[in-house]
C-alpha cells in the first residue's frame, strides 16, 4: 500500500458558498491553469493574496459581473495548488454563468470533497484534519463545531502523532537489541527500559481509546431508549427531557409503530430518544411486533434507560453501567423521599410529572460527552478511527505480550510495525483510494 494515492491531475472549478439565491456567492478554482484562466477572464495579472476589484469577462469579452478575486499562488493555498477565489453577486444565473466561462477557459467542475481531498494529497491536511472540515461544514451546534474545528487544527492528529512516535522508540529498542546477547541486555537494565516504556505506552493507547470514544459521541451525538414495562411513564419522561431548558428540540417527533423518536440538544450535543414500547408479556401479535422493535432498539441504543414505578419497586440490587441507567419514576406520590446514595448503584430518581430530579438526569446524560472524569473533550473522531485504533492496540498488546514470554525480538518489532500501520490508516499516510472516495464523497461540491 503506497503512502499516497495518485494525485489528482486537472483543473477544477465549483460554488464555494451555499447554492440558491444569496448576497455573495464564491466560486473557487484550483489547478495549474488557474493563474491563466485568471488573466483570461480578468484581463489582469493577479498577484499572490492581492484582492482586486474586478469585471468578469465571458469567452468573448463581454462582462458578466463586477466581482473581487484572490489569487493564492502554489503552495500557499488551500490546496496547495494555484487557487482562485472569485466572489460575485449571488444571482443564480450570475454563478451559472461565471461557471460556465471557467469551464470553457480550461476548467473542470469539481467533484464532491475534491478541493479538501487535493489538499490532502498534497500534504496540506492529513485525513483527520479532512474529516474534520466535512464535520464543521454538518456541525449542528457550537459545540460540535468547536470540537470540529479543534480537529480540523490538528488535535486529533496531534494525539495520533504522539502515540506513533512511541511505537518508533518502542520498536527501534526492540530491533537494537536483537544483535546484544541476554546477559548484556539484562545487565544494561536494556528489558527494564523496554518494559517502562510498553507500561507508557499502554497508558497512552488506554487514554486515547477514551477520548476517541468520546469524540465520536461529540460527532455522532447519542441514541437513547427509554424502556420499561408499560405505565410506568416513558412518554411523560421522554416529554420532560425534550422540553427540558437545557434540551433544545430540533424536529418535530417521528413515529413508527410504538416506536417515538425524537432528536434534540443537551448541553450542545446531538441525542435522539426513543420511546419504545412497554416490555411485558402479551400474545396480541401487534404488541409482540413493538416489543420486537424494542428489544432491537436496545440492542442498538448507547444508553438505555430502565424506567421503573418507583412505588412498586425503588432499590436498584446491581448496578448500572455506561450503557444502562435505571431510574425510579413516580417518586411524587411516595411518602418518603428516596435519596440517591452508594446502596442503590447509581439509580436515579424522578417525577416525570412535576420534573422533580429530570436536572440530574440530563446533567448524567450530558457528562457522557465528557471523557473519564468528567473533563469536556472538545474533539471529533469517526468510527473508523476508532476501529483502526482498537487494532493498533490489539497488535501492540500481542507485541507486550510477546516481550514477557521471551518470544524472539524480531517477532515482536512485527507486531509493532502492524500496530503503527494501522495507526498510519487514521491519519492517511497509509490508504487506499477506496477508502478516499468513501470519505470524500460524502463532501459537498465546493468543499
Amino acid at each position: 500500500m503506497s503512502n499516497k494515492v495518485n494525485k489528482l491531475s486537472e483543473t477544477i472549478a465549483a460554488q464555494a458558498s451555499a447554492q440558491g439565491v444569496s448576497g455573495i456567492s464564491v466560486i473557487r478554482v484550483s489547478g495549474d491553469k488557474s493563474k491563466t484562466i485568471a488573466k483570461k477572464v480578468t484581463g489582469k495579472t493577479l498577484l499572490h493574496m492581492k484582492a482586486q476589484h474586478t469585471d468578469f469577462l465571458d469567452s468573448d469579452g463581454a462582462v458578466i459581473d463586477s466581482v473581487i478575486v484572490l489569487f493564492f499562488a502554489s503552495p500557499a493555498s488551500y490546496t496547495g495548488e494555484d487557487v482562485l477565489e472569485i466572489s460575485c453577486h449571488g444571482s443564480t444565473a450570475v454563478v451559472d454563468e461565471i461557471l460556465k466561462t471557467l469551464y470553457e477557459q480550461g476548467a473542470r467542475q469539481a467533484n464532491a470533497g475534491e478541493f479538501t481531498k487535493r489538499a490532502f494529497l498534497n500534504d496540506k491536511l492529513d485525513l483527520t484534519q479532512a474529516e474534520a472540515v466535512a464535520d464543521l461544514v454538518e456541525s449542528s451546534s457550537a459545540e460540535t463545531a468547536r470540537a470540529a474545528k479543534n480537529s480540523l487544527e490538528g488535535a486529533f492528529s496531534k494525539k495520533i502523532f504522539g502515540l506513533l512516535d512511541a511505537l518508533t522508540e518502542l520498536r527501534a529498542n526492540i530491533e537494537a537489541s536483537l544483535d546484544f546477547p541476554e546477559e548484556d541486555l539484562e545487565q544494561t537494565g536494556h528489558n527494564q527500559q523496554v518494559e517502562k516504556m510498553f507500561s507508557q505506552t499502554s497508558k497512552h493507547y488506554l487514554s486515547l481509546l477514551e477520548e476517541t470514544k468520546v469524540a465520536c459521541k461529540i460527532r455522532e451525538g447519542l441514541v437513547v431508549a427509554i424502556t420499561g414495562e408499560p405505565n410506568v411513564g416513558k412518554s411523560t419522561l421522554l416529554n420532560q427531557l425534550c422540553g427540558h431548558e437545557r434540551a433544545i428540540v430540533n424536529e418535530a417527533p417521528g413515529t413508527t409503530r410504538d416506536t417515538i423518536e425524537v432528536e434534540t440538544t443537551i448541553d450542545g450535543y446531538r441525542v435522539c430518544f426513543v420511546d419504545t414500547a412497554g416490555l411485558r408479556e402479551t400474545t396480541n401479535s401487534v404488541e409482540q411486533e413493538g416489543i420486537r422493535r424494542t428489544k432491537e432498539t436496545i440492542k442498538q441504543a448507547d444508553l438505555v434507560i430502565e424506567v421503573r414505578d418507583a412505588k412498586k419497586d425503588n432499590e436498584l440490587k446491581t448496578k448500572n453501567d455506561q450503557k444502562r441507567l435505571v431510574v425510579f419514576n413516580k417518586t411524587d406520590l411516595l411518602k418518603t423521599k428516596p435519596k440517591r446514595n452508594k446502596a442503590n448503584n447509581g439509580a436515579l430518581f424522578v417525577s416525570a410529572l412535576t420534573g422533580l430530579g429530570i436536572e440530574g438526569l440530563v446533567e448524567n446524560i450530558g457528562n457522557r460527552f465528557k471523557k473519564e472524569g468528567g473533563v469536556e473533550l472538545t474533539m471529533t473522531a469517526r468510527r473508523r478511527h476508532l476501529v483502526s485504533l482498537n487494532e493498533s492496540y490489539d497488535a501492540f498488546s500481542a507485541a507486550k505480550k510477546k516481550t514477557t514470554k521471551n518470544i524472539a525480538g524480531d517477532v515482536v518489532a512485527e507486531d509493532l510495525l502492524q500496530a503503527q500501520n494501522s495507526l498510519s490508516e487514521i491519519t492517511g499516510e497509509f490508504t487506499n483510494e477506496e477508502l478516499l472516495d468513501s470519505i470524500f464523497n460524502r463532501f459537498c461540491i465546493g468543499k
